[in-house]
């Protein structure tokens, strides 16, 4: 089958670092851990210099996250939501029904708090999931700002400033945070200038700092890292400027590098083949959110961007880019991958997480991976082999010579969960180029001398918000938007020179003045749609979260907290905050009252919303 390779376990490790980090030393410290803490501005930790935080109360020892077993982050999470997706199914369910379909109209404010001001500017974007542990939330700003919150109160416990570099000039897509992770007594931070910085989370104090990747260079880190094993794991950003996507693993006690995967493959390697000539050494395939993980396999599971430049390769398919990969948890090997778009000129790419779950299916049960994408499509594959579960056709689509188009596409059975053809009605009647615009259809290739209109556009379909699992209703929350972008090729090659723009191609946008969304519900054992809620007034840019008591949350660009029966879509709730809502909530419970939270902060992508720095908690009165 074109679309995978079969299983390997070829090593793609890059060198491994045998140098520990350090922990703090230079500058002065300062700390009481029983009472208020004081912090020197600076320090130097791992040869890395890092900005201290300025905290008033300490973390209490009974809610320092442990070394998590595998087990303990994969099982449904109740009290705490202790990693990025809920648990590391990324499944962002919940097993709490305190709150449920009958009551969940009856949620009140019960605390709010502000961020100081942190990431607030038009440039930020507040993408954060909030974390929640023995009654302690851990949040990032898009300055990398992180922030430990009493979860009962909203009070400030501890306040780590990132200090990170304002001119950074390779930041894709808006200067955002998606999240931290904790674990082993300590809070790891993905940063926008390349570095992975490990927080006491005691106290917010920096324990050891590595830079994983250079800004400088095209890459950035916009995911929430991983925990799991012992290991913090992250992926890079920086597609559009030429970077070549890597995941790498690091020591949770030390940040000692253990592996390295490269998800553009070099000549010789699996995949490497289908790049043609250099353009392996700058091809995309970065990684936008955090991984799932299945322990019983330990295989690790994520999904990886577009090619780059978007337009004017050779020939190839250019694996890994537009894929879901799965690589094995304790080495970084290579297991299998199913690519979704070949050749990609569109941006098609995987932005948002991986999906575990167990599903009936022909009567059997079994083990799955999904993707919600770009397409419009949810990609559902088996997870330990990566061949499709219900079924995806290689089929024939548009061809142009001069892009070197690839001659068939995956095209899985079932429902697109958004449009896949242009819309006329919303564009102008000529292109900027003077010439009339080509309506078409998805995979229609573009050249140098008419715009071509893609439906869905590079802004998805599902972009980066992540999706939900609910195992009662057996169904995938997607949250997506109808935008249509139109194309043409950058008329003169480009040469890469790392760190600047690498896209090759010019774009248009329609006229409407908001991208329509849509949050559906997709059965994931015939996948096909359940229900969908259509909005016209905003796109759905923040990802969906779903529990026990039956009902899923979304949010919306206009601040608005909304509360859909999981099982029919029926609208039961409506809250609006005072700032856009773009982020995934959370659902926690401390001393039996159970809470929703979201972090209100704005969008510069997506349909900019109101800029704020809000984090609120509602609960039964």
């Amino acid at each position: 089958m074109r679309g995978r390779s079969a299983l390997s376990r070829e090593s793609r490790r890059g060198p491994v670092s045998r140098r520990s980090v350090a922990r703090p030393g230079g500058g002065r410290w300062r700390r009481r851990i029983s009472g208020l803490v004081l912090v020197a501005a600076v320090a130097t930790v791992g040869g890395l210099a890092v900005s201290a935080s300025a905290a008033t109360k300490a973390v209490p020892a009974t809610a320092l996250a442990p070394a998590f077993t595998a087990s303990d982050l994969y099982t449904f999470p109740n009290v705490n939501w202790p990693t990025n997706g809920g648990n590391i199914q990324n499944s962002r369910y919940s097993t709490l029904n305190q709150i449920n379909t009958a009551n969940v109209g009856q949620l009140k404010p019960a605390w709010t708090t502000h961020l100081d001001k942190s990431g607030t500017g038009k440039k930020y974007s507040a993408e954060g999931t909030p974390l929640v542990y023995n009654g302690v939330m851990y949040i990032p700003t898009g300055n990398n700002d992180v922030f430990a919150l009493d979860a009962t109160t909203g009070a400030h416990l501890w306040t780590y400033k990132s200090g990170v570099n304002q001119k950074i000039t390779t930041i894709c897509c808006g200067w955002d945070s998606r999240g931290v992770a904790i674990g082993e007594g300590k809070v790891f931070s993905a940063q926008l200038d390349g570095r992975l910085v490990a927080l006491d989370q005691a106290t917010g104090v920096p324990v050891w700092a590595v830079q994983n990747v250079r800004w400088q260079e095209g890459y950035t880190m916009t995911m929430a890292p991983l925990y799991y094993n012992g290991m913090v794991i992250v992926g890079m950003s920086g597609g559009e400027f030429g970077a070549r996507g890597s995941v790498t693993a690091y020591s949770a006690a030390n940040g000692a590098r253990l592996w390295r995967f490269y998800n553009v493959p070099a000549p010789g390697e699996i995949g490497g083949a289908t790049w043609s000539g250099e353009e392996w050494t700058y091809g995309g395939a970065t990684v936008w959110n955090t991984p799932s993980v299945d322990p019983n396999l330990n295989l690790i599971y994520f999904s990886t961007s577009n090619a780059d430049p978007w337009a004017g390769r050779g020939p190839g398919d250019n694996l890994f880019t537009a894929s879901i990969v799965a690589i094995h948890a304790d080495t970084g090997q290579y297991a299998w991958h199913y690519q979704t778009v070949h050749h990609d000129l569109w941006d098609y790419d995987q932005p948002s997480p991986t999906v575990t779950f167990d599903v009936m299916y022909k009567g059997q049960l079994r083990h799955a991976v999904a993707e919600p994408a770009k397409t419009g499509w949810v990609y559902i594959l088996d997870r330990a082999t990566g061949d499709p579960l219900i079924g995806i056709k290689e089929k024939k689509v548009p061809q142009l010579k001069s892009q070197n188009t690839s001659a068939t596409q995956p095209i899985p059975v079932g429902d697109a969960f958004v449009k896949q053809c242009s819309d006329p009605k919303i564009w102008p009647k000529k292109a900027p180029n003077g010439k009339p615009f080509k309506q078409a259809c998805i995979f229609e290739p573009f050249g140098k001398d008419q715009f071509v209109v893609a439906a869905p556009g590079a802004g998805g379909g599902n972009n980066w918000p992540p999706s939900s699992y609910n195992p009662n209703t057996h169904a995938l929350y997607v949250c997506a938007q109808q935008s249509e972008f139109a194309y043409t090729v950058v008329p003169k090659a480009l040469a890469h020179v790392g760190g600047q723009n690498f896209v090759g191609v010019n774009f248009a946008f329609p006229n409407r003045k908001v991208t329509p969304g849509t949050v559906t519900a997709m059965d994931m054992s015939t996948n096909k749609i359940i229900w969908q809620n259509k909005w016209s007034d905003s796109p759905c840019y923040s990802g969906t979260f779903t529990t026990a008591g039956g009902f899923v949350f979304v949010v919306k660009n206009d601040g608005s907290e909304i509360a859909y029966d999981a099982a029919t879509g029926k609208e039961l709730f409506r809250w609006k905050g005072d700032a856009g809502a773009n982020a995934p909530g959370i659902t926690y419970s401390v001393n039996g009252k159970q809470y929703v939270a979201f972090y209100l902060g704005g969008t510069s992508l997506g349909g900019a919303s109101k800029h704020g720095d809000t984090v609120a908690a509602l609960a039964l009165p």
